[in-house]
């Protein structure tokens, strides 16, 4: 518990028309589910988006009983109506500034019925260090594309739920997933190596359940295993709960060989994801 960073929670809900009904019913569901697994040591906000959106507070508050029920309350009175609008709320909340030491997760609840998909999955790819991206679907006909392409963009996982009685379980498994963010801010550089077309070009908050797997292409230097005279190294810096963190790992180039051919597969199996 002592490795895990400050967590802040933003919850973006869709309460367009087509929520309307058994979608809503099923995310209000999901809600209190997940806004009463918070612990007190969390802040969180809520976003109610359609046509327009707006926050149920000016700045995430501390995840009180009385915040939390207050929220579940709003949500709880809300119906469905209007466009889904979701590319200008997920701009809105990047658009609030993030603390160095603070993990945050966006929580985005919607049915999916939106236009605007490959947006969607650029805007959350280009801010993966600002924020994690988590998903839930809602319905019996929920846009699995969108919910997809957007765990895929926020190297997250789709939570798929058809029916109220799958909320828990969900929100369950989705709390073990996120539960334990022990670093963000989180960059990788290498020195001694020229390395092109890594992926992702932005990297997410390490969480204790979810590893970042950085792929990349690197170019023979000219002599075998340094170049320049500085042997190649890998650079990870970020932020922990105990502060500034960085490791340095030395790149053996000798150990390149027919056993890492699987390397160059995986590279291009995650770029064609991508793209």
């Amino acid at each position: 518990q002592a490795a895990i960073t400050p967590r802040e929670y933003v919850f973006v809900v869709d309460i367009s028309g087509s929520m309307h009904g058994f979608p809503l019913d099923t995310a209000k569901a999901l809600m209190r589910q997940l806004l009463g697994d918070l612990k007190a040591g969390d802040t969180f906000n809520v976003l109610l988006f359609s046509g327009s959106n707006r926050f149920l507070s000016p700045h995430s508050v501390p995840a009180t009983p009385a915040n939390i029920n207050a929220a579940i309350r709003t949500i709880e009175q809300m119906g469905g109506s209007g466009s889904t609008e979701l590319l200008p709320a997920l701009r809105r909340v990047y658009a609030e500034p993030k603390p160095a030491d603070l993990s945050r997760t966006v929580v985005v609840v919607t049915d999916g019925y939106v236009t605007v998909e490959s947006e969607a999955f650029a805007l959350v790819r280009k801010h993966l260090g600002q924020a994690n991206v988590f998903a839930f679907g809602i319905g019996a006909a929920v846009n699995r594309h969108l919910m997809e392409g957007l765990a895929r963009a926020g190297m997250g996982e789709p939570f798929i739920i058809t029916q109220p009685s799958e909320a828990k379980a969900q929100a369950e498994r989705f709390r073990r997933l996120i539960d334990s963010p022990v670093l963000t801010s989180v960059k990788a550089r290498f020195e001694g190596l020229d390395v092109y077309d890594v992926e992702p070009p932005v990297l997410p908050d390490v969480l204790a359940e979810r590893p970042v797997i950085v792929f990349g292409k690197w170019r023979e230097p000219r002599e075998a295993g340094v170049q320049g005279g500085v042997q190649p190294k890998l650079l990870i810096e970020g932020r922990a709960a105990s502060g500034e963190y960085r490791q340095v790992l030395s790149v053996d180039l000798r150990g390149v060989d027919s056993s890492t051919a699987a390397l160059r597969y995986l590279w291009a199996r995650h770029r064609i994801a991508a793209l």
